[in-house]
């Protein structure tokens, strides 16, 4: 390592080394369990990383010198390189690092490590335990961030835009203007890749709005790179009766060099490899059958989801979501044959999804992925639905997937995008929901109905704690015996509470200002108790579930609907939900408000509340209300 500026990082750096989704109708047999990886969990998402602790960097050493002949070629011969600098990496800087004098603006000084946050969990007994070093030649992948600019000026533009008594309302800011004004500097990003490679890692993608880079190496990269030791944990599996999965942990924070750190909030994640193979061939056929009792006691079909929210009177009125388009994040992918056979058995004719890999392509299918594409699907038959596809539902694949389809959607031609793959907040590590949160308010600026399941453990999830994503909660409906809605009250275990994180958003101050000076959750509702639970076609089974995993997808197809009715009606489009709907007395009154049970924390009650927000939607009223500038 003959580089001075890497040797004395290096030598520095040593110095400072210190849901159960389920059914419990009895004619189902009781509890079924869900895959591991999924929002329908009680704790957690399945990505095997959430402690809010601290966790590391690994740093290579590169050999980046010329090759000391004199020629700039590199080679050791005499033939020359073209560039005329002799250094032998053809950049024309001098430098021999290939980098083009990026890395040669930055002081010496600044090269010195500094302790920074990152997203690697700790051991903890029960949870993480810990089973020793990472094997150094296994691999890694990893996410750095970078700040927003401007993010005071970005969060007012937000206040402004969408408050129905501002002269800018629904005025939203277009990708571009973000770029121009807000997003990290292109030399940041630029710098900060040059970097990466100059110590040795892969740069493997590239988010659209340079709030992130995913990269990877080898474990021995990381720890040197970053100061620390990976080791792996084995992390109590979700999913009861399956064995721990394995993940990676750190017992020491991480460290970057000064010229790093104050351009990034950390390392947002550090996560296995996505696994490398071929996603299997669809197998088997279409099969139109709905399933035998499909409306027994209060199991939800589309139809008895859409009459129960008012969306079949939007139906009746010829508006079914046509010209609108649903994004859905997604982690690994869905069965086109069995999404077919969920809709085409209840009767719905429509289109499959566009599918966007977003990084690594998936080698599998997750139930999660398949339940908030069929129902997204099912309430807004004749919306298109965009599919934009992690590799699987660890962090790393999940954050940058959630930033890029909101900076993808406003081209795509998106308007409303759910997430059910959610987060337990208080086992996910701060610069996770950081990184969320921020990703959240640029979507909020585009003009992004952006909504997420709350969760299934009567606490608040992570992306739904942000003020800037509309949280779906959950509630449980009851039928009689000849299928009549008689009653809608509180899921006992719907995600919601105060957040840890965030600052309670002035449009929540009249209604929770008493409650906490942070954020609270959640803000709307829908079906999601177990005990009126949906069907889900998977696997080329039927099968009931539970879990605000349906109450969002459903939520989005319900405003994708309302988008077609208030286009036609001469009305924008909802946009970002949130300050509206805590400012819009008519908006208010539109929705059911849900008044009778709780979970263990919070009770229902008139008007809004902790665990259903402003209640449940009636789909007509929602449209017409929702203010239009």
């Amino acid at each position: 390592m003959n580089d001075p500026r890497l040797c004395a990082w290096i030598a520095s750096s040593l110095a400072l080394a210190l849901s159960v989704g389920c059914t419990d109708d009895p004619a189902v047999g009781g509890e079924t369990e869900t895959e591991t990886e999924t929002g329908m969990q009680e704790v957690g998402d399945g990505d095997g990383d959430p402690s809010p602790e601290t966790g590391d960097w690994g740093e290579t050493s590169a050999e980046t010198s010329g090759d000391g002949d004199g020629d700039g070629d590199g080679d050791g011969t005499e033939d020359g390189d073209g560039d005329g600098d002799g250094d032998g990496d053809g950049d024309g800087d001098g430098d021999g690092d290939g980098d083009g004098g990026l890395l040669d603006d930055i002081p010496p000084e600044e090269w010195e490590p500094v302790p920074n946050p990152n997203g690697v969990p700790i051991p903890l007994p029960g949870v993480y335990d810990d089973i020793g070093p990472a094997d150094p030649n296994d691999g890694f992948r990893s996410l750095i961030g970078l700040y927003i600019r401007d993010r005071a000026g970005l969060v007012d533009f937000v206040h402004d835009v969408s408050d129905p008594q501002s002269d800018i309302f629904g005025q939203y800011m277009g990708v571009e203007e973000f770029l121009e004004d807000h997003a990290p500097l292109e030399y940041d990003f630029e710098l900060l890749q040059a970097w990466l490679d100059y110590v040795g890692f892969s740069v493997d993608y590239l988010a659209s709005n340079r709030m992130l880079i995913q990269f990877g190496g080898t474990v021995g990269q990381f720890n040197e790179a970053f100061n620390t030791t990976l080791h792996v944990c084995m992390r109590k599996n979700p999913q009861g009766g399956n064995p721990p999965i394995p993940v990676y942990c750190a017992l020491s924070p991480s460290t970057l060099p000064q010229f790093i750190a104050g351009r990034s909030p950390g390392i947002v994640t550090a996560d296995l490899p996505a696994e490398i193979g071929q996603l299997p061939a669809e197998l088997g056929t279409i099969m139109a059958s709905p399933p035998a009792n499909a409306t027994s006691g209060s199991r939800l079909t589309p139809a008895r989801v859409a009459a129960a929210y008012g969306v079949d009177e939007l139906y009746a009125m010829g508006y079914d979501g046509s010209g609108q388009r649903i994004g859905v994040i997604v982690g690994a992918t869905i069965h086109f044959k069995w999404a077919q056979t969920f809709w085409q058995s209840f009767g719905i004719v429509r289109t499959n999804p566009d599918i966007n890999y977003v990084v690594e392509p998936p080698v599998t299918r997750y139930i999660e992925a398949q339940l908030d594409t069929a129902w997204a699907g099912a309430i807004a038959p004749g919306a298109e639905l965009v599919l934009y596809n992690g590799a699987d539902a660890r962090n790393t694949a999940m954050v940058f997937t959630f930033n890029e389809a909101i900076t993808r959607a406003p081209s795509d031609g998106v308007s409303v995008l759910t997430d059910s793959f959610a987060h337990r907040e208080d086992s996910e590590p701060k610069v996770v929901r950081d990184q969320y949160n921020d990703s959240g308010l640029v979507g909020a600026a585009f003009g992004l109905t952006l909504l997420a399941a709350s969760g299934d453990s009567a606490r608040p999830d992570t992306p739904s704690s942000s003020p800037y994503v509309t949280a779906v909660g959950g509630t449980r409906l009851y039928y009689s015996n000849d299928g009549v809605l008689v009653d809608e009250i509180t899921w006992n275990l719907s995600g919601s509470g105060i957040t840890k994180s965030f600052a309670l958003p002035p449009w929540q101050a009249e209604v929770a200002g008493e409650i906490a000076a942070n954020r609270v959750v959640v803000d709307v509702a829908a079906a999601a108790s177990q005990f009126s639970p949906y069907w889900v076609y998977y696997n080329t089974q039927w099968s009931l579930y539970g879990g605000t995993s349906f109450s969002a997808p459903v939520w989005a197809g319900l405003v994708a609907v309302a988008n077609q009715y208030r286009e036609a009606n001469g009305m924008a489009p909802v946009g970002f939900l949130n300050q509206a709907l805590y400012t819009t007395p008519a908006l208010q009154a539109s929705f059911r408000d849900i008044t009778i049970g709780g979970t263990d924390m919070f009770n229902a009650g008139p008007g809004w509340d902790v665990p259903t927000g402003w209640g449940v939607p009636n789909a007509l009223g929602f449209a017409q209300t929702f203010p239009s500038p």
